[in-house]
């Protein structure tokens, strides 16, 4: 039961569809994908790849480029296949001044979707690279700051099937090159998928899970009490109220399994696309 089950996940992964935010001038498929975006007197270009000399095959296909006013063309992005993000134009880095988003995807590999966000300084420059097997959001909010939202790739093999699976939203922001999660500051949002989520719950149901054991069906035949309560949890540990959400596994999870997925949580957390984003910044000094 368990391989099969394995085996249904890995099938579903590779065959998830992927698109990216500005499908209609995408490169390579789109026609028009080499019309250039103006942002001031800034041109943004995405021009296409060149094989590497002596070979004829492409190692990118796709490149993001930024033309300055008085300057030369700077190649800030590179991708198999890639547009420019909607939110371009707009202070994505909390600098004060507007910045540029290359949205790609690695394609072939299924893995991952890529987004470079760049300054439209006199100098271009790459801020921060964002990399996720899940596609970001970026959303202007009424203040006129840029949020991203993510869903956490961690917990896609959790639990559940692929295609049932509890992803729950990162959301952070920018403070140059570093990352701010602010899940926090949007506990309403996560308060209505957590009401949504208990209401999905049957009557009965919930009971007939607590006395449920892991070791003799791995919860198959209580898929949907198992996805209700993972998102009631997830939802309150990534809009930071740890302790809520430990108080809704022990009320709401099979008392012999609290302890395994309570642990198995932490350490898919600890390895999720927040922890994976803070990896990549500068130390100081360096």
């Amino acid at each position: 039961m368990q391989s099969k089950f394995c085996v249904c996940l890995l099938v579903g992964m590779f065959l998830a569809p992927f698109v990216l935010a500005a499908s209609d001038s995408t490169c390579p498929a789109s026609q028009d994908y080499r019309a250039p975006h103006r942002f001031d007197r800034y041109v943004v270009r995405i021009i296409p790849g060149v094989p590497p000399h002596g070979k004829d095959r492409f190692e990118f296909r796709c490149l993001g480029t930024i033309m300055p006013p008085q300057g030369v063309r700077k190649t800030i992005a590179k991708d198999w296949t890639m547009a420019v993000d909607p939110i371009s134009g707009s202070d994505v880095s909390g600098g004060g001044k507007p910045d540029v988003v290359f949205e790609g995807h690695t394609s072939g590999a299924r893995c991952c979707y890529e987004y470079w966000v760049a300054s439209l300084t006199r100098a271009p420059r790459l801020i921060k690279k964002i990399r996720s097997p899940l596609q970001a959001k970026f959303e202007k909010t009424a203040d006129g700051t840029v949020e991203i939202r993510i869903p956490d790739a961690a917990f896609q093999f959790f639990m559940l099937p692929f295609e049932d699976a509890v992803t729950p939203m990162v959301i952070f922001r920018l403070e140059g090159d570093k990352i701010v999660d602010v899940g926090s500051q949007h506990q309403q949002e996560y308060d209505e998928q957590i009401s949504k989520a208990r209401g999905e719950i049957k009557p009965g149901e919930l009971e007939n899970f607590r006395q449920s054991r892991y070791n003799d069906k791995l919860f198959t035949d209580q898929m949907p009490a198992v996805k209700a309560v993972l998102s009631i949890v997830l939802d309150y540990l990534y809009s930071g109220r740890e302790q809520q959400a430990w108080q809704t596994l022990q009320e709401m999870w099979p008392a012999s399994d609290q302890a395994r997925v309570k642990a198995t949580i932490l350490e898919r957390r600890e390895r999720g696309i927040v922890n994976q984003l803070l990896a990549t910044q500068k130390k100081p000094g360096a």
